[in-house]
């Protein structure tokens, strides 16, 4: 569930464009992040060194990042719902047009063969079909964690470590 990514238009300023993706998608990363020290939620999809699809994920502002393994057809489901939703077309940066000095900020990446798309925001992003693009997306990688079980996790690791090795 992304509630800031469905705010009224009215109410968000948005900003900078991404290039046009080219080729497969290789990479998925989202987090969603409010004020504590862990984001509420973190994913990163990537193929490992041998070429398998790896999901490592955060939940619920847990201090520990858990990695299992993908699909192997990961990435042509991302690039169909790429194409579904036309998230070529989010924007870098979403805003309210208002101050607000608390709350909580996003942002995706989909990296592809060449280029990316990247788009965040601090209280605020898209509306409409590029939010239940980036919706679908989660609930996607959401499906495949919650299908697997505790002994099929494969790494562990403090997300503070895990990013310094990104």
């Amino acid at each position: 569930m992304l509630p800031l990514l469905s705010c009224s238009p009215l109410w968000n300023k948005s900003s900078g464009s991404n290039p046009r993706p080219d080729g497969p998608a290789t990479s998925y990363e989202y987090s969603y992040n409010g004020t504590m020290m862990y984001p509420i939620k973190y994913y990163s999809v990537k193929r490992d060194a041998d070429g398998a699809v790896r999901i490592a994920f955060l939940r619920n502002s847990e201090p520990e990042v858990r990695m299992i393994a993908g699909p192997e057809d990961f990435f042509a489901r991302v690039d169909a719902l790429v194409a579904e939703y036309g998230l070529r077309r989010l924007k870098e940066s979403y805003r309210p047009r208002m101050e607000v000095l608390d709350g909580y900020d996003w942002h995706v990446r989909i990296r592809f063969r060449e280029n990316a798309i990247y788009s965040g925001g601090f209280n605020a992003g898209p509306s409409g079909k590029l939010a239940s693009g980036i919706a679908a997306l989660n609930q996607y990688v959401e499906s495949l964690i919650d299908a697997s079980s505790e002994e099929e996790v494969i790494f562990r690791q403090d997300y503070r470590e895990f990013l310094e090795q990104e």
